[in-house]
């Protein structure tokens, strides 16, 4: 059985955009967003929520890197 990275990737982008909009409409707050670029190859984002209703401070974070260390 082969994978496909990138159908991996985009199902993985999918769910943290669902999980971001399940905690938003639960919390009442907005996620700040990080996209990030990794030199070596790869990136991410970093997702947070802060000071809302429910949580403090809340992470969903994806990172997808490859490469040299």
């Amino acid at each position: 059985m082969t994978v496909d990275a990138n159908q991996v990737k985009t199902f993985l982008l999918q769910l943290q955009d669902d999980i971001c909009q399940q905690l938003s409409a639960l919390d009442g707050g907005e996620f700040i967003e990080d996209s990030w670029q990794r030199d070596a190859g790869g990136g991410g984002r970093s997702r947070v929520l802060r000071d809302g209703a429910i949580f403090e401070q809340a992470g969903v974070n994806f990172s997808h890197v490859h490469g040299d260390a």
